[in-house]
């Protein structure tokens, strides 16, 4: 059998080195399944794999890709734990970037049929992300305000999401501000600010006295420097990601007389350093709100996979409505 897959053989610009590839891939053997790719989504981790920066590289040639969903077209002897037509997570590895692609069984998670393709497709990196931080790094109750900046992005609309189920106020940061502030409060988001214009130092005059004891850095550079110039006594800011690829110069009088603590999360690490319960356990929820409805995300263009290129060079742009994806 012949499929497509997204390759690259160097690392680079996305779209420049990335291209679709017809490839040979036979049939699977005992205790294995053949999946059909449905969805694929593009994210910055990605990127950065392709470009050579991530913090995990795969070796070259690579095929690309993390995050996808697929159904089982079919199933070879020996496999009980999944069925043709079943919706499983295509794992990551080698990547998920292929129309077909040969499995074993065993490393298979079958997800609840039902559910939005496009969401699925989302719901492995950003939707935990955005759980464990809040989960995890502070404890948060109704009322308390958590501040991130690049609110516009999925795993902004996510966090908002989780905040707002859980009665928690956030304070949102983003360049172009005006354009996403109505998308940003349908959803909950409680107050939307451009970057431009944000002055930590008026920050209590728009929440009524109230301070972040959480924060959320996907930008970096002179962004988290007034974000951490913004938080309450004792707060924490997780970092994520750095998509200016600036400096960050610390304010260190807040750091010192405030108490600050500066922390990194890393999904990939969680993922290996916890048992399969543990994840399964983070995943429930996640789908759970999936199900109901309360967690959604702009989607901006699908591309089939054949158009791997005109992909990258779209998710590389600013002022895109939504996500990316990938299709068969």
């Amino acid at each position: 059998m012949k499929t497509i897959r997204a390759v690259h053989r160097a690392y680079g610009v996305p779209c420049e080195v990335l291209n679709a590839e017809e490839v040979e891939i036979g049939s699977p053997s005992s205790g294995q399944v053949l999946v059909k790719l449905l969805r694929a989504s593009v994210n910055p981790s990605d990127m950065g794999m392709i470009g050579g920066s991530y913090g995990r590289l795969r070796e070259l040639p690579a095929i690309a890709g993390r995050e996808a969903v697929g159904e089982v077209a079919e199933v070879a002897d020996g496999v009980q734990n999944v069925k043709v037509g079943d919706i499983v997570r295509i794992p990551e590895e080698p990547g998920a970037w292929s129309q077909y692609t040969i499995c074993d069984a065993k490393d298979l998670m079958v997800l609840p049929k039902g559910l939005d393709l496009d969401m699925l497709a989302m719901s492995f990196v950003n939707p935990p992300t955005a759980l464990l931080i809040l989960e995890e790094f502070c404890e948060l109750k109704a009322g308390d305000w958590v501040i991130q900046n690049g609110a516009g992005s999925a795993l902004g609309y996510f966090m908002i999401q989780m905040c707002r189920l859980r009665g928690i106020k956030t304070i949102n940061l983003l360049r172009n501000a005006k354009s996403k502030e109505a998308d940003l409060k349908a959803i909950g988001a409680d107050i939307v600010i451009d970057e431009s214009e944000f002055d930590a130092k008026k920050l209590k005059d728009l929440t009524g006295g109230g301070l972040p004891i959480l924060g959320l850095n996907q930008i970096g550079g002179t962004s988290v420097s007034n974000m951490i110039k913004a938080m309450g006594f004792g707060g924490t800011i997780a970092t994520v990601g750095a998509m200016t690829s600036e400096l960050v110069r610390f304010p260190t009088r807040f750091l010192i007389f405030n108490d600050l603590r500066l922390r990194g999360f890393w999904w990939d690490k969680w993922q290996r350093t916890h048992s399969k319960e543990q994840k399964d356990a983070v995943f429930a929820k996640i789908f759970k709100m999936i199900e109901d409805g309360s967690l959604r995300a702009p989607v901006d263009k699908i591309y089939p996979l054949s158009q791997i290129k005109d992909a990258m060079k779209r998710a590389a742009e600013g002022g895109r409505k939504g996500k990316v994806l990938l299709s068969f």
